[in-house]
């Protein structure tokens, strides 16, 4: 499940880069949260547990964690991959374990040790070294959308510290996919109705598809799957560093993107800095709430 997860996530750059230069981005967002909204809602349904994501006792939190953990990271990702290439997003999203740092810090209370404040100025010269040599971020506004993509995705664990436990991993990424949907299909109908037309392309189709099954739903049940019986940390060392590897193959292989020297030295970088990172994290944290909220996120949503 760790290694599904792994190909998972470094497929979504991909599938999200090509969906989206050939669809209406927010049609693209709304399709694939849908279809993870369906896969989701009926295991849940099947488990007994759907009533859950309207119980008043966590409703206004899964709200909110599902506007910041999916709504907020499917546009800022989305429109983003409209202009940059996947190579980029792949090199902007590495800054997901500097965000996780920053938001540990500052609500769980936890000390970066010198270590982790190495690992982080590490990512952050990859990042820059790439910046530095010109065109890669261009244009500039779609670049930040991607690179705030993590925050988002992190935000929304910070938020679900309190619900997790009594809720389930499945039973957050149910609420997380449904109130989305329930945001994002009333403002596709009122202000983008003219793009569902672009769906008669049944490449297309099958791009939503792979996205709101393959990348949302099946991201989120291999990457619970994992955690329940792989330690975090190591299931964590595993996937991360493997997601941009792969990303970058996949994006040479089906869109056709050349990478620059400095690109794979920056992205080497980068991913060191996310190793020494995720290797130097403590399995035995002294506020279990904090592992619990890493364990909300998987590659994707």
């Amino acid at each position: 499940m760790a290694f599904s997860n792994t190909l998972i996530g470094a497929a979504q750059p991909v599938i999200t880069r090509y969906g989206v230069v050939h669809l209406d981005p927010l049609l693209f967002c709304t399709c694939a949260v849908t279809i993870a909204t369906v896969c989701t809602g009926v295991l849940l349904y099947l488990r007994g547990e759907f009533k859950v994501l309207i119980d008043p006792r966590y409703r206004n939190r899964l709200i909110m964690m599902s506007m910041s953990g999916t709504a907020m990271t499917g546009l800022t990702l989305t429109y983003g991959l409209t202009r940059i290439g996947a190579v980029a997003g792949v090199l902007l999203l590495q800054t997901e374990p500097i965000y996780s740092l920053i938001l540990s810090t500052i609500f769980v209370g936890e000390r970066p040790s010198i270590r982790q404040l190495l690992a982080t100025a590490t990512i952050l010269i990859g990042i820059g070294s790439v910046f530095a040599a010109g065109s890669a971020f261009t244009p500039a506004w779609a670049a930040v959308l991607v690179f705030l993509t993590p925050l988002f995705w992190q935000a929304s664990h910070v938020m679900g510290l309190k619900v997790m436990p009594p809720l389930t991993p499945l039973q957050i990424s149910g609420a997380r996919f449904l109130y989305t949907a329930i945001v994002f299909i009333p403002a596709l109908l009122i202000f983008r109705a003219d793009s569902i037309a672009q769906l008669a392309d049944p490449r297309l189709i099958g791009a939503v598809g792979l996205t709101g099954f393959f990348v949302y739903f099946l991201s989120a049940i291999t990457w619970y799957g994992a955690i329940n019986r792989l330690s975090l940390t190591w299931t964590t060392s595993l996937v991360v560093p493997g997601v941009p590897l792969i990303s970058i193959l996949l994006a040479v292989i089906f869109l056709g993107e050349r990478t620059t020297a400095r690109e794979i030295i920056g992205i080497a970088i980068a991913v060191s800095g996310v190793v020494a990172l995720v290797l130097g994290a403590d399995a035995h944290r002294a506020h279990p709430d904090a592992e619990a909220a890493e364990a909300i996120h998987e590659p994707m949503a």
